[in-house]
């Protein structure tokens, strides 16, 4: 049995911040297309930020307390997930929340970074800091982007749901058991 999960709003933030994504780091080394390299995290910026505000007021899987920040419930997931006792999950699943709110936060800190750097920190910052922190900030956004795609392709194996495809469609298989514990709200 399918069902819709993720609203419009998030399959185009998701897929256009990919793009952005992509395309920032595809400019990041060239003199050349540094003017792309800025536009693109403008547009970073502006998704993630439009993001933060549609998690706050959207209903559903799209919101904030539909997925908490719970370090404590990802390590019992991480351990059933070794162990094969994981359940799955209709929305994003504990590990997932994390890697969402760490995209979203080291989004937020390169993004501001960059526009420091690229504004010669405004005359008050050292542009010269700001630069490598963006470098490093962005490394590990990149990091833990590629934590995430891995983790997406393992969860998709493992319970056998093609999550990318989800994200595509906006449809998720759900079993009944997964229909009763959403309902029920049980973490």
């Amino acid at each position: 049995m399918l069902r819709y999960v993720w609203d419009p709003f998030i399959r185009i933030f998701h897929w256009s911040l990919v793009g952005a994504f992509a395309y920032a780091f595809y400019t990041h080394a060239s003199i050349w297309d540094q003017l792309h390299h800025t536009y693109a995290g403008y547009v970073a910026g502006t998704l993630i930020i439009a993001r933060i505000v549609w998690g706050l007021i959207a209903t559903g899987y799209a919101n904030f307390q539909s997925f908490p920040l719970n370090p404590i419930w990802a390590a019992k997931y991480f351990w059933r997930l070794l162990h094969g006792t994981a359940k799955h999950y209709v929305g994003h699943n504990p590990i997932g929340s994390i890697a969402i709110y760490a995209m979203l936060a080291l989004g937020i800190l390169a993004v501001g970074s960059g526009c420091v750097t690229y504004n010669d920190g405004w005359g008050f910052i050292d542009s010269e800091m700001s630069e490598t922190l963006h470098a490093y900030v962005t490394w590990i956004w990149l990091a833990v982007v590629c934590v995430h795609v891995f983790g997406v392709i393992f969860e998709s194996i493992i319970h056998h749901d093609n999550l990318i495809w989800a994200m595509i469609t906006g449809c998720k298989r759900v079993c009944k058991i997964d229909e009763r514990q959403a309902r029920k709200k049980i973490r």
